[in-house]
């Protein structure tokens, strides 16, 4: 071989061997985007659980909870009018914001303020002609323990639908200042403060705009040509970084008509919008009476509550961060793979299912395939893209071998014994911690290990026992393990003496939920018969064989010649190699090699 051709082989080699490290699985589905837009909900809370019968005339029962806001959302407003006369009714509510809403959305890192209307700001009590800078102080710090301390709440934000007289912009200009000592970014401690308006009134705004974190602009019904107008008309006092434009969707018997969801869904104002605030870098985006999402202005929509699969909501938090439609694919084809055990889907089904991910044009109808064009024809209505982003890195793999091979026995046991009935119970524990909305990597170790232990006690041992055949043991016995279905053989033994004569069971065969057993049993072989002596027979006298002459060997150093003239047989084969050799060299050298 030359020594090109030897440095090619070991490179050719090399190549082979790396093979199975490209060839190794993806960890998990990872996604090029990441939310940095704002991204705030008004949560209306009189349609929380917790509140029944509390700032409405129908019967409904409310659905939504706090604990149902999507990720991606990184401020809730906590919109909670409560009429007088219903604050016993709504007290639940609070007391569950304080004591788990709140933990749980400020663990996601959300903020949480309160909304308040502008005619509070003017509510001040002060004793001359103009309140005090004293007066101004003390009432700034009666709202917040009115409307946010006591909930661990993070800021407020004031909702402005209204023209105020030039002694009204005075008054409210005053508290705002007084309220901004203590939030907002001149307080400079976490906390958050918004100016919320449907107009382009600069009185009440202007003078005070160094205190707010950011004006949410309510312009429902609109696309991005409002959008672009309105920034522009606040640009003189606060930088389009900090605007944050805001759509509806139908709240019932509401006599307003928006239609920010109308499709197709490019068409759409919150597709618009949203896009619109990614290219021109604004603050992010807002949506009105969120848990309302995909309702319509008709029958029945209109006059009931019901759930919704919050499709809308989840898209915009897509598009507004600019995932694209490739990263949305995956990630539900991802919560797919996950929910199909705990849903019982059929390869059919998640081949249809795929084939509509695969088919989709953009962020919506991604969605689509596992939310549901409603909550009604939902695969998953929880689906969250954005949680599923977080997910994705907590690996699985495990999990669904686990499941397939306690499925695979499952469709072939016979009986229902307590191991059976462990191993249902553990699958099903964890098709449903990785069906879930959300799961730890320790929950799914944890779960796939139970897992693996009940498939591990399923198949039973098969015992090989040898007997002889008045039952008695004539060797130890064997155990057999393996797993479930597998194959055996059971070993047969010689045992001196004796002979196999039956076999009682499978010498071969597989391993299932059964014990199993296979006896070799040997019979005593009968002793060999003595040789008979019949004094008759003629003596034969014992002939003794002669020792065969011994060998020797040639001691010296050189052995002895043959004489000239002799013919040695092993010459002509040393002859013959001979010109076999001279022959190659010859081939050899004419081709240059």
């Amino acid at each position: 071989m030359r020594k090109k051709s030897f440095i090619a082989a070991i490179i050719v080699a090399l190549c082979i061997s790396l093979v199975p490290m490209f060839a190794l699985p993806s960890r998990a589905v990872q996604a090029e985007e990441s939310t940095n837009k704002n991204f705030m909900i008004y949560y209306r809370a009189w349609r929380d659980v917790e509140m029944k019968g509390v700032n409405t005339s129908l019967p409904d029962e409310n659905w939504i909870s706090m604990s149902d806001i999507p990720y991606g959302i990184n401020i809730v407003n906590v919109f909670s009018y409560v009429p007088p006369g219903q604050e016993e009714l709504a007290k639940p509510f609070f007391d569950k914001l304080k004591a788990e809403y709140e933990p749980e959305l400020h663990a996601r890192g959300v903020k949480l303020i309160r909304g308040f209307d502008y005619s509070k700001l003017l509510a001040i009590p002060y004793a001359g002609d103009f309140p005090t800078e004293q007066e101004f102080d003390s009432y700034a710090k009666a709202l917040l323990d009115e409307l946010m301390i006591p909930w661990g709440l993070d800021g407020l934000d004031i909702d402005m639908e209204t023209h105020p007289t030039a002694d009204e912009v005075k008054i409210s200009d005053g508290v705002v200042k007084a309220l901004s000592k203590y939030i907002g970014p001149k307080a400079n401690n976490g906390t958050l403060f918004l100016y919320d308006t449907n107009a382009q009134n600069m009185n009440p705004f202007k003078n005070v705009s160094d205190s707010f974190d950011l004006l949410a602009y309510q312009q429902y019904g609109s696309g991005p040509s409002r959008t672009e107008m309105a920034a522009n008309a606040y640009a003189p006092y606060l930088p389009k970084s900090q605007f944050l434009p805001g759509l509806t969707f139908p709240e019932e018997q509401d006599r307003n008509r928006w239609y920010d969801t109308r499709l197709p869904y490019e068409d759409s104002n919150i597709y618009q919008v949203a896009k619109h605030v990614r290219e021109n870098d604004l603050a992010g985006m807002f949506l009105y009476a969120f848990d309302r999402d995909g309702k319509t202005y008709n029958e029945p929509d209109i006059n009931s509550v019901s759930p919704s699969n919050l499709l809308w909501t989840k898209t915009a938090i897509l598009e507004v961060n600019g995932y694209s439609v490739d990263t949305a694919k995956a990630l539900a084809k991802h919560h797919l793979q996950r929910i199909k055990y705990n849903r019982n889907l059929t390869s059919e089904q998640v081949t249809e299912v795929e084939s509509a991910i695969d088919k989709a044009t953009n962020l919506y109808e991604a969605n689509v395939a596992i939310l549901g064009a409603n909550f009604e024809t939902a695969l998953n209505p929880s689906y969250d893209p954005i949680l599923e982003q977080k997910l994705t890195s907590i690996y699985l793999t495990s999990a669904f071998s686990a499941l397939d091979e306690a499925n695979a026995i499952l469709s072939k046991v016979k009986t229902n014994s307590a191991d059976i009935e462990a191993l249902k119970n553990n699958k099903e524990a964890l098709e449903n911690l990785i069906g879930g909305k959300k799961y730890s990597e320790s929950e799914v170790n944890q779960a796939v290990e139970e897992l693996l232990n009940s498939i591990a006690a399923v198949p039973k041992p098969v015992t090989v026992s040898y007997q002889d055949t008045d039952g008695q043991k004539l060797a130890e016995d064997v155990q057999l393990t393996g797993k479930f279905g597998g194959s055996y053989e059971a070993p047969q033994k010689d045992i001196p003496n004796y002979t196999l004569q039956e076999v009682k069971g499978l010498e071969r065969g597989t391993f299932t939920e059964i014990g199993q057993s296979v006896t070799y049993v040997y019979a005593k072989s009968a002793p060999k018969p003595a040789p008979v002596v019949d004094d008759n027979d003629p003596v034969v006298e014992e002939v003794k064989a002669e020792p065969a002459p011994p060998v020797v060997k040639n001691t010296e150093d050189t052995a002895k010649l043959p004489q000239t003239g002799d013919k040695a047989a092993s010459e002509w084969p040393v002859v013959v190699g001979a010109l076999a050799v001279f022959a190659s060299l010859i081939v050899l050298r004419r081709k240059g090699l």
